[in-house]
């Protein structure tokens, strides 16, 4: 176990690897390939997850989620769950915790998590590169798991189609 924070080394994922890995586990819970993809009801049923929110998290303890060390209890901020504007940052909150879950858990093992404190506190130990590599890989993984890249081309050439047939010429 990993018990001092200024000597941990986080694993090396490179963005293909983490949008390979994010392809592989939306297809692996979320066969049917709709969007949105509702990361929510993966986590609470398909990872049977318990979901449960704190006051305040985002103010006290600058973390939107956090996934504690026994990878069954997933916490969010309870604003940022009960208020219907911030959905689509729960969301991407909810998928980037998937991603340590994902691509982290291995390294997490490894790390003292019994508690939303004593989590935190190792991470606000942690050197800044490791802890940044963390949470690159999560966000890669989040956005791509929310967002699959066809889906994002086909949006995309429908919006060109738009832009053309709006007498509007694009620079190439």
């Amino acid at each position: 176990m990993t018990t001092d924070p200024r000597t941990f080394k986080a694993p090396f994922i490179d963005r293909t690897q983490c949008w390979h890995e994010a392809d592989k586990f939306r297809e692996q819970y979320w066969p049917s390939g709709a969007i949105p993809v509702e990361v929510l009801e993966i986590a609470e049923i398909d990872l049977d997850l318990e979901i449960r929110t704190i006051p305040g998290l985002r103010e006290e303890c600058d973390v939107d989620a956090l996934l504690l060390g026994d990878w069954k209890t997933l916490i969010v901020d309870q604003r940022e769950y009960t208020e219907d504007r911030f959905l689509n940052k729960l969301r991407f909150s909810v998928a980037h915790e998937l991603g340590h879950y994902a691509l982290h858990k291995e390294t997490f093992d490894r790390i003292p998590r019994r508690t939303a404190d004593e989590w935190i506190a190792f991470i606000q130990e942690m050197p800044d590169k490791e802890y940044g590599l963390l949470e690159f890989h999560a966000n890669e993984f989040a956005g791509r798991f929310l967002v699959p890249v066809a889906e994002l081309d086909k949006e995309f050439g429908q919006v060109l189609q738009d832009v053309e047939r709006n007498g509007m010429s694009l620079l190439r």
